[in-house]
């Protein structure tokens, strides 16, 4: 599966890699198990998307799915 991160998470990408990583996890991973796996503290892995569709942590993986990984969004006044 492929991993994309968003902003300040790209730091917790491998070095060499620009935005994403592929990972390879065991059968019966979920979303949680490729955060953890990442090392990203679980506060900061605040929106999951898989493909274009919202993802709760305990959301099995499955082969050729595509994650994205984005931190807690703040937004700005109006």
């Amino acid at each position: 599966m492929y991993v994309k991160l968003f902003a300040t998470l790209k730091k917790y990408l491998p070095p060499q890699s620009e935005d994403g990583v592929q990972l390879t996890l065991p059968a019966g991973a979920t979303v949680q198990d490729a955060v953890d796996a990442l090392q990203i503290p679980r506060e900061h892995a605040s929106m999951l998307v898989a493909g274009d569709t919202y993802v709760q942590p305990d959301t099995p993986l499955s082969d050729g799915m595509q994650l994205s990984i984005f931190p807690p969004l703040a937004g700005g006044g109006v």
